[in-house]
């Protein structure tokens, strides 16, 4: 830490605060006499603790007097997969009564002089600039540890210029708060704006009829097909031209291919889509799988140019149509091929709009993994205007939903713009940027010689032992 701004120090965090890892949880300390809340990583968020779901567990009486948290302490995430989250702090007020702390965190506790909100401060700009991730150990999982962060360099202003800057930046933040307060309502409101288009879509309300379009009823006549009465309970109703009628009855259904790794011998490997792969209304299509398929089979496993892929599980109905060769699927995923005069791309805009709605549910199996058979999409009721509307209303769901993808992209780059903010004003923080430094605050140096002396006093004891430890009590 170079280029100090005036008044300025540094010092090592053991010099200065208390440093601890938490007390390790087992089995064995599930029950007890003295049980104690305590608090985890998982309770350690970005906005600061989360105490909705505090866990408990035994501790001594020696235990509880060494892991017990008191107001202003700081919690700090000890390590995770994310270089981002590693040393995430937060500030324990002194909500729970008792409240003690698990390995998965380090406490820092400051001495009278140093703010814990200004430190707060200090410890999230080193995690999510990943200066405590950079400084810990591991690979998959990176560790801080007690060691490392107690070796860790802290600036230290005057107390005076802290309070400035703990006060700068929570103005910063609040109008930043509010900004992104602000973007979320705008992403709900992209969000019911989707919703509004497709229930529009399918109830006959976003393009106009015209009289001179085959009725939905002849079509159906055409294709050999009925249409059935509106039995379902809470159904919209539809214009006079258009007609309920059940999936299986425009369009034909099977499963994909089961993948059995007792038959893959690499002899005819092809290239497959997953359940993973499909996305509403499009194909990710970077990591796709290879399996053994005859060639006696691949027809009747395989998706076609307008063929529409729906997932049978996971998100049970999100589907896309395909464009392009044919493609081999897998047996999670169901191909809906429509009949003549049937669009693939107005049936994708009903399979979403039921995913929305509650009563979708008695459709689906299975509670904790979902499914939609193919007997039960077979039934599902299908709200049918004629061919020529269904071809209005596919293009003018792309073009509203054309501009909500636009409105939200542009509320995701402010959400990127304003965690960037986030970052550059900590930064400018603690360079000695944020506030102007003031001549007549008492130097950082003599509130750092007090600190060490009064650690000092405290530290040994009448027969030479220590009474405070730099790593903790």
């Amino acid at each position: 830490m170079t280029d100090l701004p005036l008044g300025w120090t540094t010092a090592p965090l053991r010099d200065v605060a208390d440093v601890r890892l938490g007390r390790q949880r087992s089995p064995k300390h599930e029950h007890g006499d003295r049980m104690r809340p305590y608090l985890r990583a998982a309770n350690v968020k970005w906005t600061g603790l989360d105490l909705a779901d505090v866990k408990q567990m035994a501790f001594t009486i020696t235990e509880s007097k060494t892991y017990e948290l008191q107001a202003g302490d700081l919690l700090l995430g000890e390590a995770s997969g994310s270089p981002s989250e590693v040393g995430k702090p937060g500030q324990y007020y002194g909500q729970i009564d008792g409240c003690c702390f698990q390995n998965t965190l380090l406490r820092v506790r400051l001495p009278e002089g140093l703010s814990p909100d200004f430190y707060e401060h200090f410890f999230r700009e080193q995690a999510l600039n990943g200066r405590f991730a950079a400084g810990s150990r591991g690979v998959g999982i990176r560790h801080l540890g007690a060691a490392a962060l107690s070796a860790w360099q802290v600036p230290i202003p005057s107390s005076a210029e802290q309070g400035r800057i703990v006060t700068a930046i929570e103005e910063a933040f609040s109008k930043l708060d509010a900004g992104e307060a602000s973007l979320r309502a705008a992403r709900q409101r992209l969000k019911r704006m989707r919703e509004s288009v497709l229930a529009a879509a399918v109830t006959g309300c976003l393009v106009p009829q015209d009289p001179t379009d085959t009725p939905a009823a002849k079509l159906l006549a055409d294709l050999g097909a009925e249409s059935s009465e509106n039995s379902f309970n809470a159904l919209p109703n539809l214009p006079t031209t258009w007609v309920w009628t059940p999936l299986g009855s425009i369009a034909s259904m099977s499963l994909g291919k089961m993948l059995d790794s007792k038959t893959q011998t690499g002899e005819n490997p092809h290239a497959y889509v997953r359940n993973i792969n499909v996305r509403w209304f499009s194909f990710r299509m970077n990591d796709l799988a290879v399996m053994d398929v005859r060639p006696d089979e691949v027809d009747r496993v395989s998706v076609a140019d307008g063929d529409l892929v729906v997932c049978e599980g996971g998100q049970p109905g999100r589907c896309a149509v395909w464009r392009g060769p044919p493609m081999v699927i897998q047996k999670a995923l169901h191909r809906v091929r429509p009949s003549p005069g049937i669009l693939s791309d107005y049936l994708a805009i009903v399979l979403s709009w039921w995913a929305a709605r509650p009563d979708y549910e008695r459709f689906i199996t299975g509670t904790t993994i979902k499914h939609i058979p193919k007997e039960k999409l077979r039934i599902l009721p299908i709200p049918l205007p004629s061919s020529e509307e269904q071809i209005g209303i596919v293009a003018e769901v792309e073009r509203q939903f054309s501009f909500i993808e636009a409105c939200e992209r542009t509320v995701d780059a402010a959400f990127v713009r304003a965690a960037a903010l986030r970052r550059s004003i900590l930064k400018c923080a603690f360079e000695g940027h944020l506030v102007p430094q003031d001549r007549a605050d008492e130097p950082a140096s003599a509130l750092l010689e007090r600190i060490r002396n009064d650690r000092a006093q405290a530290a040994p004891t009448a027969n030479g032992g220590r009474r405070r430890a730099a790593m903790g009590k």
